[in-house]
């Protein structure tokens, strides 16, 4: 039997909490809220794990234009 197994893309090596899901995981990243764009520095930080950016089209900060 053989055994296949993917290496993740997302790399982390500590905790965050994912906003959406409201639960801990290691592949959040820092992505801003559609319905806070252009809300300006007041904006609250928020992290969505990888599951969660993919479904519902989240990107993160530093991947944004």
């Amino acid at each position: 039997m053989t055994v296949e197994t993917r290496e993740s893309t997302e790399t982390g090596s500590s905790f965050q909490w994912c906003a959406w899901h409201q639960g801990y995981t290691r592949t959040a990243r820092l992505v801003r809220d559609p319905a806070d764009q252009g809300s300006g520095a007041g904006a609250p930080s928020l992290y969505a794990c990888a599951p969660c950016r993919y479904a519902l089209d989240l990107v993160p900060i530093g991947g944004q234009p």
